[in-house]
């Protein structure tokens, strides 16, 4: 596994300071427009930009030989690049989304203490209260997972992503038109989908489990209002995650996630082709895709702003 892990990623928006403080009110570490959770500081960085959008991505990877073979790929498919300095830095040429790979340590997460529960046969919590009802505050979210973006040419995006840059296929719909790619044992890590102009769809924040999503989420709408809700609770299919999205006071979407599907065998991993879309959103919950989802509010504006720095 040439590719192991996302390490961090830069988002362009109008206003840096109201990110600010909506990182620090969800629980992430940070300030001046860097953060992420206490163990990965620094996995967000926010710029000004005069549309929302997203401007970089960094990858890390094992070794130096994994550069060589990246910038190999890369020549391959007619791709220019920079290496040196231990990195290999790339602009995707259909998105203009920056991509650096470096070689970087495994991360190990830390684990949490896991709550106990009681099911059929099974009673690990005797005498005692649930552990959600006892902690005094949520739980803060653990780390940036994925990021989902949508691009006007998400063939030509998912080639460069899996032949050039080393991400791996877990599942795909419409006849690759949306692929779930991932750099770690994440079912996702990226998820490439269509979009009149490239754009950030949504990133998503990991938390523990079921109970630390759906509190993180109800206290933020509680503090917020139902104008921040966009879709969920729910349990993918695809990916198996239980997730809650919301929208951030950027105009982007974030989902809360937790209990995601795991690929550490590649090999062993059968790759899902053949989904139903109007099937494939939800386990439980809310079962449908909100058409919202793919059309955010504020889409005109991003176009707007991609075709006028194209003009």
């Amino acid at each position: 596994m040439a590719l192991h892990r996302m390490l961090d990623v830069e988002i362009g928006v109008a206003d840096p300071a109201t990110l600010d403080a909506f990182y620090q009110e969800i629980g992430f570490v940070g300030g001046d427009g860097l953060w992420g959770a206490a163990d990965q500081p620094g996995q967000i960085r926010i710029v000004e930009a005069p549309y929302r959008q997203l401007r970089k991505v960094r990858l890390g990877c094992e070794d130096e030989a994994d550069l060589d073979a990246t910038a190999k790929r890369l020549e391959g498919l007619g791709v220019k690049y920079q290496k040196g300095g231990g990195r290999l830095q790339l602009v995707d040429p259909h998105n203009e989304w920056e991509f650096i790979i470096e070689p970087a340590p495994a991360y190990v997460q830390p684990e949490q203490p896991k709550r106990t529960q009681n099911s059929p046969g099974v009673r690990g919590r005797v005498g005692k209260r649930a552990e959600v009802i006892t902690e005094p505050t949520p739980r803060p979210p653990r780390r940036l997972g994925h990021i989902v973006v949508g691009s006007p040419k998400p063939l030509e995006t998912t080639q460069l992503m899996t032949e050039g840059l080393g991400y791996r296929v877990s599942d795909s719909l419409g006849g690759g038109l949306a692929t779930f790619l991932r750099c770690s044992p994440d079912h996702h890590n990226l998820l490439v989908t269509p979009g009149q102009v490239p754009y950030l769809n949504h990133y998503a924040v990991e938390h523990d489990d079921f109970d630390a999503v759906m509190r993180a989420a109800t206290v933020y709408l509680t503090e917020h209002g139902d104008e921040r809700q966009v879709a969920g609770p729910g349990r993918h299919q695809i990916g198996g995650n239980i997730f809650w999205y919301m929208l951030d006071p950027s105009g982007t979407f974030f989902e809360y996630f937790a209990d995601m599907d795991q690929i550490i065998d590649d090999e062993a991993w059968e790759i899902g082709t053949d989904w139903n879309p109007a099937e494939s959103w939800s386990v439980w919950g809310q079962k449908q895709q909100p058409e919202v989802f793919f059309a955010p509010q504020d889409m005109q504006v991003i176009v707007d702003g991609w075709n006028k720095a194209h003009s």
